[in-house]
C-alpha cells in the first residue's frame, strides 16, 4: 500500500530519483537552410512536353517495344527476353489449385481466371473441377497456347 500514490498526487517518479537526464530529443530541431535562389519562372512554359497531357512513353533504345511498352501486341510479336510459358507448370496449377483459376492467370486469360473464381465460390466449389479438367487438358496437349497466342513449352 506504501508504493502507491495516494488518489489526490498524480503518478511519476517517486520524490527520491534524480531528474531525468536532458537528451537531444528534448530540443527542437534546427530550422531548415535557406533556400537557394530559384530560376526564372517567368520564361519556363507551363507544359514541360510541349502538347500538352501526360508525358511520352520511353522507348528502347533500338527502337524495339518493350515488354511493358503499349505498342506490344499479337501481330509484331512478343519483346526481346520472352520467355514462353511452360506446359507442366500450367497443367500441374490447374489440376492442384484450378478451382482458384491460377493457370488461368499464369496463361493470361485473367477475365477466365477471374469467372473461374466466382463460379467456385457461388457453387461451393463444385465448378472447381471445370480447373481440374483444363489442368488435364494442358497436359496432354488440347490446351497448346497462352492468351496471346504463344506456344506452351515442354
Amino acid at each position: 500500500m506504501s508504493d502507491q500514490n495516494p488518489p489526490n498526487q498524480p503518478p511519476g517518479p517517486p520524490p527520491s530519483a534524480p531528474p531525468p537526464p536532458a537528451s537531444s530529443w528534448d530540443a527542437p530541431p534546427p530550422p531548415p537552410p535557406p533556400a537557394a535562389a530559384t530560376a526564372d519562372w517567368s520564361t519556363a512554359t507551363a507544359d514541360p512536353y510541349g502538347a500538352g497531357g501526360a508525358a511520352p512513353v520511353p522507348v528502347a533504345p533500338s527502337g524495339a517495344a518493350g515488354l511493358l511498352d503499349p505498342r506490344w501486341n499479337i501481330a509484331t510479336g512478343p519483346p526481346a527476353g520472352w520467355e514462353p510459358k511452360q506446359k507442366i507448370v500450367a497443367g500441374i496449377l490447374g489440376i492442384l489449385i484450378g478451382s482458384l483459376g491460377i493457370h488461368s492467370f499464369y496463361l493470361g486469360n485473367s477475365k477466365k481466371g477471374i469467372i473461374q473464381i466466382v463460379a467456385s465460390v457461388f457453387t461451393c466449389g463444385l465448378l472447381g473441377i471445370w480447373g481440374f479438367v483444363e489442368g488435364i487438358m494442358i497436359l496432354i496437349g488440347n490446351i497448346k497456347t497462352d492468351a496471346y497466342g504463344i506456344p506452351l513449352s515442354e
